[in-house]
């Protein structure tokens, strides 16, 4: 025991490794020979022993050479542990210090933590044996013979005794533990949660390790290392056994695999070992019969199946090994010894009748064979039944006769079920062969007693009679036989195909032996085991053809003169023919009561016939053989229906007899993959057989008055009462109607799942209306009477919440929405004529017909939905933990789920519907599909009671216990209960009665019945009550303040963390395994990431667009505390106390948000693991990117809500997480040729796209998906999808690193400094070859690159190229129409298939950008508060839409019969390509916007950077490399702006260019960029290397300035591009200095080699030259915002250059094209914007400006001042309105509130804005008046003091401006005159410098002379 390890890790991580063996793990063998001694002992542990004890008492504990100290309050917890375990006491101290390691992990107390790694330790020990043992079995494993050796190291005869003890000693404890309960619940413990919770783990552990054990057993059977030893061992403990429980079955299966071990060898042929295997056997055989003469006294079927066993296995040994057993030394009488013993085993110690009990217990669908119960009192004793029995089924039981009960309340797992089906088949394969005598003996004498003749084979005349007196009576073992074999193989598919395998075997003889039973019970019997063994699609067709074959019905004579006939289906269509006749037939006036005045009458006739208790048994096992049949084959199913099956069925249905629910069960058989018409017909039948044709009785019911016979009218309900008289009836009818209410095969859900005249010609109500009130009134609403089995009740709610599901999903809620867009018959925007499309015609019938609105009325009342929330609310515990009614409940709980998230989803276009039928009084009411569509008219009154609730959600909200259960399902190991259990939650989440408090909550007396549901009215006060007092929503109280809290918590932390392997119900998944793990898993991430926000609505409301959602938009952001915080661990504090920033607080409660255990610790290590995984392969599965960015999303939206920020960034802080650091080295970098997405690379995908292959999208499904991601499509599509999945979670993580690098930055602190140099530090870049068109690194530093641009490595993904690969149109104004895209690259070949009638395209009249797209939200500017700068909106194809209208156009066609048969599947393969261009569409424009706002994350990302590193005091000290980091940075950027602006996608080029002005203002400060910061400080001298650093970075700097000349030229480059471009031409002329901007004449040359919109050198031309000023200029004239300012601030610039270099090209260009012209009138623009309170907005005053000072720049050549001149200068300031305004009055300037004029980012610092907003700014007046008056003062200048015509004009604008004149001089001259003065300092400087330049003027002009003589007159 020293080589024993008590802990539980090292077992766990072999248990993993084992678990992905794939075949090759080279550590694998050492690692378990490290662990070997701890398999040999197996779960061998030393008991409690007092050296031990004596030893604790000494305050010392070593651990593996750890030396503990230890106090008196662990020594006793150790003791106790011992005690309660039974182990030796320094052990127990071991595991008790390892549960206070685990404490914080497990949330328990050290005592229980103990305990559960107990367990945990023997149940991977166990697993691990098993695992070893299992692929040493398998014999297709290339490594079996390590296992092999492996096994044999560790499996010795102590092992197999050491299992043996462990299983009787599990025994024992589950005897402690009974004790245990019984004696707590004495003691009052049972309310204990903890002791209740104790006791439950421990015998639930308690069972698994005693299966495992047995497992274990089975597998060393099976690898024949058994021995005789062994068995003996094993049957010494099974004659131990006392109760009939689950301990049973694993002993019985463990005997039965070493009874065939120790006498079928693996070979058969090998008969080297033959003679030592008869001598074992003959042991054996010894032990046995000596057993017989002390035979136990208890479980004697038990003991009596064990020696039958025996004795088959035995009996095939001898027949082997005849010479031996002939042998007179092994004394072996076959007679004597082996079938005298085994015919008493079976006739009198009832070995069959236990073994049918066995497999009825064990069978998957033994708890639903209804239609068995009267074969079972027919073949079970009195004193033995299956516990699955109803109680009512065994009355008048005494008790002597207490039946035998197999109390399994513990299910077997799968594993060993598969064993025990593996060990049994066997078992039946050797009874079989080595006991036919023994079968053939027992139908011998039943066929005696039966028929009274013949002489058994065995015995003669005297000897039997004496044989009988001693077996007793007989009885129907042979049938008991039979039915232990359909019990084992009912609801196990094909599993029973060795039957078929071989025409010549045993197994197959035994079928054609059995098929000539003779008596009633015997061919039920057979007809019942040839059903069960039929199941799956293999072994239906071999039962088929079977029964099919030979059907000549060879007849022979048995032992008397009574004739033996085969079953066959023609042998059955005799009887069924026959008894027909017999039944229908009976009186010659039976046709007196075919008139029509009574055909729904019931007829009383005492004389009728009745079919007897035998025909009815074996009638009914006809009828499920049929239905195993043809459910499960459709070949044997099609040619059943051509023998008219079906109809002699309902032929057999109008005969009224007890078989009617054998009957519908087998007519549902037959429609799998029935099409609509067969549906049809078969709804016909049934609704006359129900509600129509006269019903004959030999007695009316007692529910009718009246005499035994005669005429009665009744009722519909009283119909169904008489038709349906027992349980099984009603549920097979249900079980029919539910399948009739699916969609047939071929239709779609515009069609009715019922004919529409159904019934409309002799009954009213017409259509399904009394099937609904009766499966939902009568059915439903009774279904949990007590007189039904706990079994019964669930299968009979669970076929009709089916049914319920069925008319809900099946009905298109759609139409209303797109009749909207069609006008009557004719085809409008829509395309589609709804009416026609539609089966009834006329979306007023469907409507109205269409089960959908009657279920949802009944759904909305209080009784119903009631009773719908109690089947949701079973609990979590009856679904997954171990119990009988599990399967069930969980299918019940499944289906009641999806009835309510199908309900949360249709009831708006209920309510919709219910509403405009409430508005109609005494007149019809009308429902209008919308514009332009026709009304729907319904009777009035027809919509019945409308109840008096908002929506679904105010129900839920009054039973809100059931939310709570929601969240618990949410950890629900079915898959599919959990998916539709988040869902359904994710919808409540966010409805206004959970998410406001202010919601106004339904009155009490708007319900129909006038007062709130008794069952939830405290419940739901009170949590509401709380919700208001904490200052959280609704969902938030209910689930914080429950007692199962924490449970919730855990379950969603437990899902994420839940391996694939224990999942369950795949058979009940659409999707593949993975797919369907994933999308559960990510539904719970985007559950927690959008109730992370304020938006509230159903999730339901934007179509589903198979892509993900992709913003970031931090105003909405949740700052209340949500269900998400209350889930991820956030500590909630009280609303009224608490401010709004602080309401969320750390938690470090086991659970909360800093433990060890939290939801919020698991987002994050899901990201890890995605990235991790995904990095150390460069391969990104949908699946990973998703993950990571469903994580990452959750984390930044955590860091970024002001609410929680502060907790959430101090713990990703912490050492333990590092999330900035590790995020920042773990982000992986991806390049087009060499990271895979799925199993493309981007490169892949260009080339591999053909534009005419769509073959490539059949594997598209047509049935939604989940609308989080793309989890399905071709190979191109899915790569895709993965890539827009990983740049969402890129940017997700930029937006964090961005929040925390900012958060830490006031003030500044190392922990900034050490993330800025994470980001920009520069590094060796490690590659492997690359080839040419790979993305390599920039080229100036390509040895090196900074983490931050490795972050831009998607850039590299160009969208536009894979756009034009996939012919997706690159329009930037909405999508292209695919039908009219698809159309124009449609082979000839195709065309031909897709005309009607005048050659023209079936869908060329839809619009599929009418009537199925949606948009999506707008994407925020690269320049906040810049509108021009705006994409236009995106749009996605709703693709489920897209479907949906295709398929409406095609089923118009088809009704009108305008669509040929031909044609159809090449419409359908046109409709699968349209609706593949438009998936492709879609991503192409998630694509792009997942790119661009990666782009724009990374862009603030970089502003913090430079903006925060702004402020350190010194720079270079502080942030090293930040100089080299930003030139590096801008190098990489230029040519992507570049490339970017010259296509149509603006978006990357608006973050481009803005990124890069933020750059060149950064750099500024270290080039001494302007004049007011100097490169170097005064006492500093710059070395030779600083000075070429230097030059570089110009050299960048101007590649900056080149690349923006190019750029703006380009006709995709936005306005906001523009703007930027300007800012950055503009600082490089403007703000350089000489020495560093170059010589002017270099400077002209690149504005004129740039002017072509090329880089080239080439001399330049006029028209290259005009591209440029033109495209400036256009801008200047007709833009608007920051672009038009800055385009005349380049404008200004340009000009400068041209003045001081001569060359005039800028006035050239300007004049050429008349812009000049409209430069000038722009004027006039402040004059258009003044208002009448003499107010102008700050933006056209800086545009003023701006404009003038371009002007003025122009104005200073006397060419430049001569243009402006003939451009009208004078005539608009003659005309001028704010020249004209008093001064002293004034022009004031405000801020306007459009966003789209407002210059705020983007704008020149020569240009400040007002920070005023609205009203009355400062006054702006003199601020017009000096530009002007200096433009004035150039043009006077420039063009002469001798100009006299220029003179005069200027004269002229000053002489009508005389108010101005006196005004300023007054101000300059005599402050005292013309009242108070207004403005500061900045208005005197204003002031005085227009004085000095009206001074001026009128100096020049003599403006003034003539004013001066005029006052001089006047005073004279």
């Amino acid at each position: 025991m020293a080589n024993l390890k008590w802990s539980t890790a090292p077992f766990i991580e072999l248990q993993a490794r084992l678990s992905l063996y794939d075949g090759s793990d080279e550590g694998l063998e050492d690692a378990i020979s490290d662990r070997l001694p701890d398999l040999k002992n197996l779960l061998s542990i030393p008991g409690k022993n007092e050296e031990s004890r004596i030893y604790l008492a000494k305050g010392k504990l070593n651990i593996d050479g750890v030396e503990y100290s230890i106090n008196e309050e662990f020594i006793n917890q150790s003791c106790l542990l011992a005690d309660e375990l039974s182990i030796d006491e320094k052990i127990a101290a071991e595991y008790l210090q390892y549960g206070t390691e685990y404490q914080a992990e497990l949330d328990r107390q050290p005592l229980q933590c103990a305990v559960v790694l107990f367990h945990t330790r023997r149940t991977f020990i166990l697993d691990i044996v098993k695992m070893i043992l299992e692929y040493a079995t398998q014999i297709d494993l290339n490594s079996r013979q390590l296992f092999i050796d492996i096994t044999k190291k560790f499996v010795t005869k102590d092992f197999v005794t050491l299992a043996v003890k462990s299983m009787i000693d599990i025994r024992a404890s589950l005897q402690q533990i009974q004790e245990k309960e019984v004696s707590g619940h004495f003691l009052g413990r049972d309310q204990d949660e903890l002791f209740v919770e104790n006791i439950k783990f421990r015998r639930e552990h308690a069972y698994q390790e005693h299966e495992s054990l047995a497992q274990i057993l089975i597998l060393i059977c099976q690898l024949r290392l058994g021995s005789i030893d062994h068995l003996k061992t094993v049957l010494e403990a099974a004659a131990t056994l006392e109760n009939y429980d689950q301990i049973l079955i694993h002993y019985s299966t463990c005997l039965a695999a070493f009874f065939e071990s120790l006498c079928v060898p693996l070979d058969l042929d090998d008969s080297t070992t033959a003679k030592q295997m008869f001598k074992n056997a003959l042991d054996i055989q010894s032990y046995i019969t000596n057993r017989h003469r002390n035979p136990p006294t208890k479980l004697t079927y038990f003991h009596a199946t064990i020696d039958l066993w025996w004795y088959v296995y035995f009996s095939g040994l001898c027949s082997r090994e005849r010479e031996l057993a002939a042998d007179p030394a092994s004394k072996i009488d076959y007679e004597i010894d082996i079938y005298r013993p085994a015919l008493e085993a079976v006739m009198k110690g009832g070995a069959f009748e236990f073994m049918t009990v066995l497999a009825y217990d064990t069978s998957a669908g033994s708890e639903l064979m209804t239609d068995h119960v009267e074969m079972r009192l027919r073949l079970l004793s009195k004193t033995l039944r299956p516990v699955s029995a109803a109680p009512h089924e065994f009355q008048g039981q005494t008790a002597a006769t207490q039946p035998l009960s197999l109390e399994v309340s513990y299910n077997v797992s799968s594993g060993f079920d598969k064993k025990f089906l593996d060990v049994m088949s066997n078992l039946v394969d050797a009874i079989i062969s080595n006991f036919a005598d023994l079968l053939k003996d027992l139908r011998f004498r039943e066929e005696e007693l039966a028929f009274g003749d013949g002489v058994s084979e065995h015995l003669d005349a005297d000897d039997q009679s004496q044989e009988n007196n001693d077996l007793g009576t007989i009885e129907p073992e042979l049938e008991r036989f039979f039915m232990f074999i359909s019990y084992l193989y009912t609801e196990r598919p094909d599993s029973a195909i060795s039957f078929w395998a071989d025409p010549e075997g045993n197994l197959y003889g035994f079928i054609v032996w059995a098929s000539q039973a003779q008596t009633p019970l015997m061919i039920a019997a057979y007809c019942d085991m040839l059903g069960s063994i039929s199941t799956g699609e293999e072994s239906a067709l071999a039962a088929h053809t079977f029964m099919k074959d030979d059907e000549s019905s060879g007849s022979g004579g048995s032992a008397g003169d009574h004739v033996t006939y085969r079953i066959s289906w023609e042998y059955i269509s005799e009887v069924f023919t026959y008894y027909i006749a017999q039944l229908r037939d009976f009186n010659p006036e039976h046709n007196m009561f075919a008139s029509s005045a009574i055909s729904r009458s019931l007829i009383g006739i005492p004389d009728k016939p009745e079919l007897g208790e035998d025909e009815r048994m074996v009638i009914s096992s006809y009828l499920r053989l049929l239905e195993k049949v043809a459910m499960y084959n459709s070949t044997a199913r099609a040619e059943l229906i051509t023998r008219q099956v079906p109809d002699s069925l309902f032929q057999f249905l109008d005969c009224h007899t007890m078989l009617t629910g054998a009957i519908f069960n087998t007519i549902r058989a037959f429609l799998r993959d029935a099409n609509a018409p067969t549906r049809h017909a078969v709804w016909r039948h049934l609704d006359a057989y129900l509600l129509h044709n006269q019903i004959v009785v030999a007695r009316a019911p007692s529910v009718l008055a009246g005499a035994p016979g005669g005429l009665h009218h009744i009722s519909f309900n009283d119909r169904f009462a008489i038709l349906l008289p027992t349980y099984p009836d009603v549920l097979a009818l249900i079980s029919l109607i539910e399948c009739l209410t699916q969609v047939a095969y071929g239709d779609t859900i515009n069609d009715l799942p019922f004919p529409e005249m159904l019934g409309a010609t002799y009954r009213a109500p017409s259509g399904i209306q009394p099937y609904i009130d009766f499966i939902i009134d009568n059915v439903f609403f009774t279904s949990g009477t007590a007189e039904l089995t706990a079994h019964q009740q669930l299968a009979l709610q669970s076929v009709c919440l089916k049914f319920i599901r069925n008319c809900i999903e099946n009905f298109n809620t759609d139409l209303m929405a797109i009749a909207s867009m069609s006008s009557g018959a004719e085809v409008g925007s829509g395309g589609v004529n709804i009416d026609l499309a539609v089966k009834p015609h006329g979306l007023v019938n469907y409507i109205r017909i269409h089960p959908f609105i009657w279920v949802m009325q009944k759904l909305f009342e209080e009784r119903i939905y009631a009773i719908v929330f109690k089947l949701a609310a079973l609990g979590i515990d009856v679904i997954t933990e171990p119990g009988q009614y599990k399967t069930r409940a969980a299918e019940v709980v499944k289906v009641a789920l999806q009835v309510i998230y199908r309900v949360l989803l249709t009831e708006d276009a209920y309510l919709d519907v219910m509403e405009r039928f409430s508005q109609a009084d005494d007149t019809s009411a009308h429902i209008s599909g919308g514009g332009g569509a026709r009304s729907l008219i319904v009777a009035a009154g027809s919509s019945g009671t409308f109840i008096g609730m908002r929506n679904f959600e105010d129900a839920i909200l009054f039973h809100i216990y059931v939310v709570t259960q929601f969240a618990l399902y949410v950890n629900a190991e079915q898959v599919s209960i959990a998916s539709v259990a988040i869902k359904i939650l994710d919808i409540i989440a966010r409805a206004p009665q959970f998410l406001n408090l202010d919601y106004d909550i339904p009155a009490p007396g708007s319900y129909a019945n006038g007062a709130v549901p008794d069952i939830a009215v405290k419940t739901t006060f009170e949590s509401i009550e709380s919700g208001r007092r904490i200052g959280v929503n609704r969902l938030l109280s209910a689930l914080d303040t429950v007692e199962e809290s924490r449970r919730v918590m855990f379950g969603f932390i437990t899902q994420l963390e839940r391996p694939a392997v224990q999942y369950t119900d795949w058979d009940q998944v659409a999707d593949d395994s993975d797919t369907a793990i994933s999308n559960l898993k990510l539904e719970i991430l985007q559950f927690l990431s959008r109730n992370l926000c304020s938006l509230s609505g159903k999730t339901n409301a934007p179509p589903k667009s198979e892509l993900p959602s992709i913003e970031v938009e931090t105003s909405l952001l949740s700052e209340v505390p949500t269900i998400s915080h209350f889930l991820l661990g956030f500590r909630v504090r009280d609303g009224a106390t608490a401010a709004s920033t602080t309401l969320l607080e750390h938690n470090y409660a086991h659970g909360g948000v800093d433990s060890p255990v939290s939801l919020f610790r698991t987002v994050v290590n899901v990201l890890d693991e995605s990235i991790v995984s995904a990095a150390s392969s460069s391969k990104f599965a949908w699946r990973t990117a998703a993950y990571a960015r469903a994580a990452v999303d959750i984390v930044y939206k955590l860091c970024a809500a002001n609410i929680s920020s502060t907790v959430a960034l101090s713990l990703l802080r912490l050492p333990d997480y590092d999330f900035f650091r590790k995020r920042v080295a773990a982000e992986p970098v991806i390049t087009p040729a060499g990271t895979q997405w799925e199993t493309l690379t981007y490169r892949d995908m260009l080339y591999s796209s053909n534009n005419r292959d769509y073959d490539n999208f059949d594997s598209l499904g047509m049935e939604p998906k989940s609308a989080l991601v793309l989890s399905s499509g071709a190979g191109e599509e899915k790569s895709t999808g993965a890539l827009v999945q990983f740049l969402a979670a890129r940017t997700f993580l930029l937006e964090y690193f961005a929040v925390e690098l900012h958060s830490v930055s006031d003030p500044p602190t190392s922990v900034f400094e050490k993330y800025v140099q994470r980001l920009i530090t520069m590094r060796g870049i490690e590659r492997a070859s690359t080839s040419a068109e790979e993305w390599t690194a920039p080229a100036v530093f390509a040895c090196e690159t900074a983490k931050a641009l490795e972050l831009l490595d998607f850039l590299e993904i160009d969208v536009e190229e894979l756009a034009t690969s996939w012919n997706i149109s690159s329009t930037p104004v909405a999508l292209q129409d695919i039908i009219g895209e698809r159309s124009q690259y449609t082979n000839s070949g195709d065309v031909g298939t897709l005309v009607v009638g005048n050659e023209v395209n079936i869908f060329s009249g839809i619009r599929l950008t009418d009537t199925c797209c949606y948009p999506l939200p707008p994407l925020a500017a690269a320049t906040p508060g810049s509108a021009d700068s705006l994409a236009p909106i995106d749009n996605l194809y709703d693709l489920d839409r897209v479907r949906g209208v295709l398929e409406l156009k095609v089923r118009e066609l088809q009704y009108a019969g305008r669509l040929s048969d031909p044609a159809r599947e090449s419409v359908a393969q046109q409709m699968s390509r349209i609706v593949s261009g438009c998936r492709r569409q879609n991503l192409i424009v998630c694509l792009r916007r997942a790119q661009s706002q990666c782009l724009a994350a990374w862009c603030r990302l970089l502003r913090v950077v430079l903006v925060d590193t702004a402020s350190l005091e010194s720079k270079d000290d502080r942030v090293p490399g930040l100089y080299t980091f930003i030139l590096e940075t801008m190098q990489v950027l230029a040519p992507k702006l570049l490339h970017y602006a010259h296509i149509w996608e603006s978006r990357i080029a608006e973050h481009l260019a803005s990124a890069s002005v933020a750059l060149v203002t950064a750099i500024s400060p270290y080039l001494g960029l302007n004049e007011a910061t100097p490169t170097t400080q005064p006492n500093t001298t710059t070395t030779a290397d600083e000075e070429e650093e230097d030059d570089a970075a110009i050299d960048i700097v101007r590649t900056l300035f080149r690349v923006a000349l190019i750029a703006v030229q380009s006709p995709h480059a936005s306005a906001s591009v523009r703007a930027d471009l300007y800012t950055l031409i503009s600082n490089f002329i403007c703000d350089h200095p000489p020495h560093r901007r170059g010589k002017l004449s270099q400077l002209l040359r690149t504005i004129q080699s740039c002017a072509s919109g090329s880089s080239t050198t080439d001399s330049p031309t006029a028209a290259k030259e005009n591209r440029l000023i033109e495209r400036v200029a256009t801008d200047a004239v007709s833009g608007e915002g920051v672009t038009r300012i800055m385009a005349l601030t380049v404008l200004r610039a340009f000009a400068a250059v041209g003045n001081a270099t001569g060359q005039q090209f800028v006035l050239d260009a300007l004049v050429r094209y008349n812009l000049l012209l409209l430069l000038v009138r722009s004027v006039r623009r402040i004059d258009m914007d003044l208002d009448d309170e003499n107010r102008v907005s700050n933006y056209e005053v800086t545009s003023f400006k701006a404009g003038l000072t371009f002007l003025i720049e122009l104005a200073q050549s006397r060419t430049g001042a001569a243009q402006i001149i003939q451009s009208g200068l004078f005539t608009v300031l003659q005309n001028s309105k704010f020249l004209s305004i008093d001064p002293d009055v004034g022009i004031f300037a405000y801020t306007s509130s459009s966003a789209g004029v407002t210059p705020e980012a983007g704008s020149h610092r020569f240009w400040p804005i007002s920070s005023t907003s609205g009203g009355a700014g400062r006054n702006v007046y003199f601020e017009l008046v000096v530009p002007t008056m200096r433009l004035l003062t150039c043009c006077v200048l420039s063009m002469g003091q001798r100009n006299l015509g220029v003179l005069r004009l200027v004269k002229g604008v000053l002489s009508k401006r005389i108010l101005l004149v006196r005004a300023v001089l007054r101000r300059v001259v005599g402050r005292d005159i013309g009242g108070e003065r207004t403005g500061g300092d900045d208005d005197e400087a204003v002031v005085a410098e227009a004085g000095k330049l009206l001074v001026l003027l009128s100096s020049l002009t003599r403006a003034l002379e003539n004013e001066d003589g005029d006052d001089e007159s006047k005073r004279n």
